[in-house]
């Protein structure tokens, strides 16, 4: 039997997205952000969140680039909610490096970053829409921080626990993190033995009977 723990952030890192998924299924939460991709293969992040909300300039005015990084906390995740934007960056490689110099732990971003191959150089982990080189200044400006914000129709809060990988990003309520975190033990544990089972020449079919598969399907409050 799994024993209940306080895992922390960091315990989620290494654990796969797509398990992470199924746990939250369980609890019928939907934390996934539709879109998202790692700037480079093998990125992958596990903090808390730091969350920022830009909205576009109003035609006519200026605005400055989001002045926000040096208030971000070691070991958190940045998370920017910029509506999906395409046409403009709201983050870069200055940006990258300060954050690597301050500790944390990646970015996320609803929209574009740009400076794409410096990033890559770095090695520092970045989710996005994609990249695009024209810059979000006098395009978009700093709302909000450390407020809720709603990225691809899932909610993010301040503190709540982003994890992203290959397969995506995924965001798990903090104070769900034990009860997911204990669900996604069950879950990898009951697929190690699946496997084990394949490997020795039982069918797909009779194998996830055997150890109740389906019992991990979407279901509200489990």
């Amino acid at each position: 039997m799994i024993e209940s723990h306080d895992p922390g952030p960091e315990a989620f890192k290494g654990i796969s997205t797509a398990c992470i998924s199924d746990a939250l299924d369980t609890f019928g939460i939907n934390g996934g952000l539709e879109g998202l991709k790692p700037l480079g293969p093998g990125m992958a992040l596990a903090g808390p969140a730091y969350t920022l909300q830009y909205e576009p300039v109003p035609e006519g005015e200026a605005a400055q680039a989001g002045e926000f990084i040096d208030e971000v906390p070691e070991g958190c995740v940045v998370v920017i909610a910029n509506g999906g934007r395409q046409y403009c960056t709201v983050w870069g490689d200055l940006l990258t490096h300060t954050a690597i110099i301050k500790g944390l732990k990646g970015t996320v971003i609803d929209g574009c970053c740009r400076d794409a191959t410096a990033i890559l150089q770095t090695g520092y982990p970045l989710f996005s829409l994609g990249s695009y080189m024209k810059s979000g200044k006098n395009r978009v400006k700093l709302a909000a921080r450390q407020e809720p914000v709603t990225i691809r129709g899932t909610v993010v809060r301040p503190g709540d626990i982003v994890a992203a990988d290959d397969s995506g990003v995924i965001v798990i309520p903090q104070e769900m993190a034990d009860q997911v975190y204990r669900r996604v033990r069950e879950i990898e544990e009951m697929e190690e033995r699946i496997l084990l089972d394949l490997r020795n020449g039982m069918p797909m079919k009779e194998a996830r009977i055997k150890h109740r598969y389906n019992q991990y399907a979407l279901r509200v409050n489990a």
